[in-house]
């Protein structure tokens, strides 16, 4: 993390991704030697990302956000860079979406996308945003990773939101990944490795809350200002 220099006068501030987060980001996409990598929320992470594969042959940023505020944000800033790396940058909608019997927010993205611009070497997961839940981008990248390949969460401090996703994630995936948490760093990270391909097993359990919940968020989603 020491050898990755991020500045005060780039960082854009409180809306970005925590500066010790993005220095253990870039450190650790540059010792796995990442070549393709996922992002769910596009922001300064996207140039942090794209910096550090450009130079491998077949590297690949695909940055997917909900709000066109900050995916044009993102994508200004990588194109006004010198970054020669290949990126994508898209605005999904959040759709509620059944997996299994949990209803929940997901990205309304073209059917085998991820699946066909994978394998993915790293996903980060740091959207969406303002409580409208993550559960569900997991379940969605899982399947576009290698096996051997890892899913960092952000915010993982959050004992009420993304540490009831991980566990949920393991109750479906199981022996499947593997899963660290690093709460020292930023607003804590959760390091997830991908062990093994699976079918997720999804547990019934707090369906109908989930189901609530996704509702009302949906309908904050719908209403929200255009520039968030």
């Amino acid at each position: 993390m020491d050898k990755v220099n991020v500045s005060r006068l780039e960082h854009p501030g409180s809306w970005a991704l925590d500066p010790a987060s993005c220095r253990f980001l870039a450190a650790f996409a540059r010792s796995l030697g990442a070549r393709r990598v996922l992002e769910f929320g596009s922001g300064f992470s996207s140039l942090m990302l794209a910096r550090e594969i450009e130079k491998l042959e077949g590297n690949l940023l695909l940055s997917i956000d909900d709000s066109p505020h900050y995916s044009a944000l993102a994508k200004e800033a990588f194109e006004t860079s010198d970054c020669g790396a290949k990126a994508e940058f898209r605005v999904a909608p959040l759709r509620p979406k059944l997996y299994g019997t949990r209803l929940l927010l997901s990205y309304a993205l073209p059917k085998g996308l991820l699946e066909a611009l994978g394998p993915f070497d790293l996903v980060l997961i740091d959207a969406p945003h303002h409580d409208y839940g993550r559960e569900s981008v997991f379940y969605d990248a899982f399947p576009a990773v290698a096996p051997g390949g890892y899913i960092v969460l952000d915010d993982a401090n959050r004992a009420d939101m993304e540490r009831s996703y991980i566990n949920s994630w393991q109750a479906a995936y199981g022996e499947a990944m593997d899963p660290i948490l690093l709460d020292g760093i930023g607003n804590g990270l959760c390091v997830i490795e991908k062990v093994s391909d699976a079918k997720p097993s999804y547990k019934k359990a707090g369906s109908l809350a989930a189901a609530l919940k996704t509702a009302r968020n949906f309908a904050r989603f719908l209403t929200r200002p255009e520039d968030r």
